[in-house]
């Protein structure tokens, strides 16, 4: 099937949402401090989407991936970045990824900004082969992690995020 990525509207928070949740299931007791992820509702995503977006992946008519975004000054930050562990490793992340690229050079942002834990070493490989490199590492604030803040350069080649397929 067609992976199709596209803007989420505010009445599909609970579905950006539930989307999280289920990703990051996996992860609760099983990293040196849990994610803040877990605590996380309905109304925490919707007041994350006011502040600027989200992003929903489709394939068909099912919903398997979400990130969350925020403007920043020179950048586009993004969050959250979930993929239903059933289709993990078939460009679904990657793809998110490019289409947040393309929100940030339309709204005139020159690099995206995210933040990746060094207990989860496939994610940040994952970022390192989209062409982020990681900007700084901080002790996590709860514990004993370490958090990556990594960045990407953008040109103004990224394409449209229309709701079209990737």
């Amino acid at each position: 099937m067609k992976l199709v990525v596209r803007l989420a509207a505010p009445s599909e928070a609970a579905l950006v949402h539930a989307i999280m949740l289920a990703a990051y299931a996996e992860y609760r007791g099983a990293l040196p401090v849990d994610s803040s992820a877990h605590a996380e509702t309905v109304d925490d995503v919707m007041d994350g989407m006011r502040k600027g977006g989200a992003i929903l992946a489709f394939e068909g008519s099912q919903a398997i991936g979400s990130a969350r975004f925020e403007p920043e000054a020179q950048s586009l930050y993004v969050r959250r970045v979930s993929v239903l562990s059933s289709h993990r490793r078939r460009g679904v992340a990657s793809a998110i990824m490019r289409s947040m690229e393309a929100i940030a050079v339309e709204s005139g942002r020159r690099a995206i900004r995210l933040e990746v834990r060094d207990s989860l070493p496939t994610n940040v490989s994952l970022y390192r082969s989209l062409g982020y490199e990681v900007a700084s590492t901080k002790p996590h604030p709860r514990g004993a992690d370490q958090i990556h803040t990594m960045i990407k350069h953008l040109t103004a080649h990224a394409s449209r995020v229309d709701g079209g397929a990737v």
